[in-house]
């Protein structure tokens, strides 16, 4: 089945669904963003940044999404999966968001890959739905290069371990089999997540500039899983990353 359609526009737009949802759509330019936009999963990722990047909630985008406009940045909480990150996206990018990042969490594949390591996608195996709605079957999953480098380049500066390479995107977070994980593997996958590379197929037919920036969760080791989430070394590494980050986006020249 052929999901893409090269020539029709959307009968449903984000211009008008989001005013029709949120109490700035009595004015819809309340609801205007910055043109750095930061997507983050948990609310206490988004706390964080709040904090570190001096925020405060925009509550023109009340009650229908969690947005918050920090000094030189916008961020909002996605939830899980490629097609919510993607409608976020597209919403923000109405409302004036040009560059997007992605902070979220991936599983290892790879032995490089610890927990606690940074990881940044160059490109992405498409295993889910919502980048065939936007480009075609044989389009490559991509970030942009410049933003990917600009990101490698600081948190190696600021000490952090940090890796590029290919990751698997998927829609089924239960079907991590250990056969797609030994042939992905193979295939010179370092990681798994759900959302790059719907976002970085987006960006690509969108002409937007986006990076995923993840923090190893979890891993297979020998044929099982293994979580990091609880580690102490974990909970206090992802703090630091957090700070950084936005240390990171807000020096960030567009």
């Amino acid at each position: 089945m052929i999901f893409f359609d090269p020539e029709s526009e959307s009968l449903l737009l984000p211009e008008k669904l989001v005013p029709s949802l949120t109490v700035g759509g009595l004015n819809s330019h309340l609801l205007s963003v910055k043109e750095k936009v930061l997507l983050l999963f948990l609310k206490r990722d988004l706390k964080r940044v709040v904090k570190f990047g001096g925020g405060k909630v925009h509550l023109a985008w009340k009650p229908y999404r969690t947005v918050c406009q920090c000094e030189d940045f916008t961020a909002a909480l996605s939830p899980f999966g490629a097609p919510n990150a993607v409608a976020l996206a597209e919403e923000l990018h109405a409302f004036g968001g040009k560059v997007f990042l992605v902070f979220g969490y991936c599983g290892a594949l790879s032995p490089e890959l610890r927990g606690g390591d940074l990881f940044l996608p160059q490109m992405a195996i498409r295993e889910e739905g919502t980048s065939y709605h936007y480009l075609p079957p044989e389009e490559i999953a991509e970030g942009s290069k410049e933003f990917v480098d600009f990101l490698y380049d600081f948190f190696q500066k600021k000490g952090f371990s940090v890796k590029k390479g290919i990751i698997w995107t998927t829609d089924a977070i239960y079907r991590e089999t250990k056969r797609k994980i030994e042939k992905y593997y193979s295939e010179g996958c370092m990681a798994v997540d759900m959302e790059t590379s719907a976002v970085f197929c987006w960006g690509k037919a969108k002409n937007v500039h986006v990076a995923s920036l993840l923090m190893v969760s979890d891993g297979f080791v020998d044929g099982k899983w293994q979580p990091f989430f609880k580690n102490g070394s974990f909970i206090l590494k992802r703090k630091k990353i957090l700070k950084a980050l936005t240390e990171a986006y807000s020096s960030l020249k567009i």
